[in-house]
């Protein structure tokens, strides 16, 4: 008994429909927007965005403290005035030595 290839076909039609079917649906599933691998992309992107907004709130406490230092503290106000815009105190000298032109860097040779 030798099965002609038409009967094959008509057997084996809605089996090839469904794995066809199936393929689309597994393609689509995966690659769409809100595919698997787009769920995948946001969890990676929400994970991006916690740890900068976990960065952030650092941040802002720290400068939080610092307005606070600024407006409590006279001494803290004070050094950073000193370390930033190089003031002095009221009993402090500054003493400036000028650097001569033609002298040169380099110690003087021994004889």
């Amino acid at each position: 008994m030798r099965i002609e290839p038409a009967s094959w076909w008509k057997k084996r039609l809605p089996l090839l429909i469904t794995c066809g079917i199936a393929v689309i649906l597994l393609l689509v599933s995966l690659f769409r927007e809100m595919g698997i691998v787009g769920t995948l992309r946001l969890y990676r992107t929400q994970a991006q965005v916690l740890e900068e907004n976990t960065k952030l709130r650092e941040e802002n406490r720290r400068l939080q403290q610092e307005v606070e230092k600024l407006r409590t503290n006279a001494s803290y106000i004070e050094e950073i005035a000193r370390k930033e815009l190089g003031l002095i105190g009221d009993k402090e000298n500054v003493i400036v030595l000028e650097h001569k032109k033609d002298v040169s860097s380099a110690p003087p040779a021994k004889k």
